[in-house]
C-alpha cells in the first residue's frame, strides 16, 4: 500500500503540471477535507533554477577540514539535534545551512576563542537526511537521496529510466506540507522534450508512474490513498 510522504519544506512550486487529456473528474472525500488534496491544473510559477543548494540535515556525514590545523578536522555525522561534534569547540548547529554558511558558522566559533582568523572547508561526504522515492513503472523503482539539486528527469534516471510498459504521458508527483497534501500530473514526455519545465523535486517527494493504459489500476491506487486524505481526482 501506497503512503504519501511524511512531510516537505516548501510547495512545489516550479512544477508545470498537465491537465490529461478527455479529463473525467472524481471527486471523494474521505476522512480530511477536500481541500487537503488537490491536482494542479495550471502551470506553477518556476523558481530560478539555479538558487537550489543543498542544506545538510541530520544523519548526514560532512568533511570539516581546518586550514592548518589537521587535528581539529574530522568527519562527523549530524545528530537528530542538528549538531555535529567536533574538536575543541564541541557540538555546533548545521542542520538547515548549505556548506558556505556551515563554513562560516564553524569560523566564527572557532575565531571567538580558539584561533585567530581560522579558515574552514566543509564537504558533505554521506547525504542522508534528504530522500524522495520513485515507485510503480520504473526500471528500478526505491528510495533515492538527494545529493543536491535533482529534478524529475533525473529522478526517473536514478531509477534507470522508464519501463517499455509505463505511461509516458501522465505521471504524478506527490508532496506534503504541514499535512497537505498534493499531486500534479506531468507529461514524461513533454518534460523530456522541452514542452513541460524539468521541476526540482524536494526531500519527501514521492514519485509514482502508472502503466500505459492501466486506468483502473490508477483508480484504484488514488482512492486507496483516499483512506488516508480527501482529494480531487483528475483523469
Amino acid at each position: 500500500m501506497f503512503l504519501p510522504p511524511a512531510g516537505a519544506e516548501d510547495v512545489l512550486d516550479d512544477l508545470s503540471a498537465v491537465r490529461p487529456s478527455e479529463p473525467v473528474r472524481e471527486e471523494i472525500q474521505t476522512g480530511a477535507p477536500i481541500e487537503d488534496f488537490t491536482v494542479a491544473q495550471q502551470s506553477i510559477s518556476s523558481k530560478d533554477p539555479g538558487s537550489y543548494e543543498y542544506r545538510i540535515g541530520p544523519m548526514d556525514v560532512i568533511e570539516v577540514e581546518v586550514f592548518q590545523a589537521e587535528e581539529l578536522s574530522r568527519a562527523a555525522r549530524v545528530n537528530t539535534q542538528g549538531f555535529v561534534s567536533l574538536p575543541l569547540i564541541g557540538g555546533v548547529k548545521v542542520a538547515g545551512l548549505t556548506t558556505a554558511e556551515a563554513e562560516r558558522e564553524i569560523e566564527k566559533v572557532l575565531g571567538e576563542k580558539y584561533l585567530q582568523d581560522p579558515h574552514v572547508t566543509v564537504f558533505i561526504k554521506e547525504y542522508e537526511s534528504q530522500k524522495i522515492t520513485v515507485e510503480g513503472w520504473v526500471k528500478n523503482p526505491g528510495v533515492f537521496p538527494l545529493k543536491g539539486k535533482t529534478t524529475f528527469l533525473q529522478a526517473i534516471a536514478n531509477a534507470k529510466g522508464m519501463d517499455r510498459l509505463a505511461d509516458f504521458s501522465e505521471v504524478a508527483i506527490f508532496r506534503t506540507v504541514n499535512g497537505k497534501t498534493t499531486g500534479y500530473i506531468l507529461s514524461y514526455t513533454k518534460v523530456r522534450s522541452g514542452q513541460q519545465a524539468d521541476p526540482v523535486l524536494q526531500s519527501g517527494d514521492i514519485i509514482v508512474v502508472n502503466r500505459s493504459g492501466s486506468k483502473a489500476g490508477w483508480e484504484l491506487f488514488t482512492k486507496t490513498l483516499t483512506s488516508f486524505v480527501g482529494w480531487t481526482v483528475l483523469f
